[in-house]
């Protein structure tokens, strides 16, 4: 997982990197080392982030109304955010 898609994931969420911090029991500081000493994201967060981007994503197909508004955001790129957080272990994001 790459910054930008770690980024664009929590984002997505509605979240801060201090948000994910918190809900992950992380260090404050873990998301600079990634950015500024080029420590790598562990495997296990990209699969955190798909798994809570595919609850969000549930949640709304169940309880937010049905309209083509609210229909596009969490079903249109489905196939993209699984490819790119749902890696298989040892492997790469869209093997």
């Amino acid at each position: 997982m790459t910054l930008d898609e770690f980024e664009s994931a929590i984002a997505a969420l509605g979240w801060k990197a201090s948000d994910f911090c918190r809900a992950t029991g992380l260090h404050r500081n873990t998301p600079s080392r990634w950015r500024n000493e080029g420590v790598e994201i562990p495997e296990w967060v990209p699969r955190h982030l798909g798994l809570l981007l595919d609850v969000r994503r549930l949640y709304a197909a169940h309880t937010v109304p049905a309209s083509d508004r609210a229909a596009g955001w969490f079903l249109e790129d489905l196939e993209r955010l699984h490819a790119a957080y749902l890696a298989p272990p040892g492997g790469k994001a869209g093997e």
